[in-house]
């Protein structure tokens, strides 16, 4: 609804440049003349539409499968930050040290 709002103001505001406001008023909303962004938002809509279609039967003929999903670790690349990894393989408990006890005093 945002993206329909926002292409009406926008024909509005540009029709009433070379026509009067009841002229602008009448050929935004009359239906008859959509400007690029109204025709993208309507093929939108009924893609959407037809996606939902879709989902609910295979929803209802019990085909719908999810996929699987896995973890990947990339490393990063040489030379992007400037810091030190670790290297790749040591383990957790290697990298986080303990706090000193007693707490150092400020």
């Amino acid at each position: 609804m945002v993206l329909q709002t926002t292409a009406w103001t926008g024909m509005l505001i540009s029709r009433s440049l070379n026509a009067s406001v009841v002229e602008a008023i009448d050929s935004t909303f009359d239906g008859q003349h959509p400007c690029r962004m109204c025709e993208a938002i309507s093929n939108g809509q009924h893609t959407e539409e037809r996606s939902q279609k879709e989902l609910e039967l295979l929803k209802k003929g019990g085909e719908l499968k999810f996929p699987e999903f896995c973890v990947l670790s990339v490393p990063p690349r040489l030379g992007a930050v400037a810091v030190l990894w670790p290297e790749w393989g040591v383990s957790i408990g290697r990298c986080a040290e303990a706090p000193p006890t007693p707490p150092p005093l400020a």
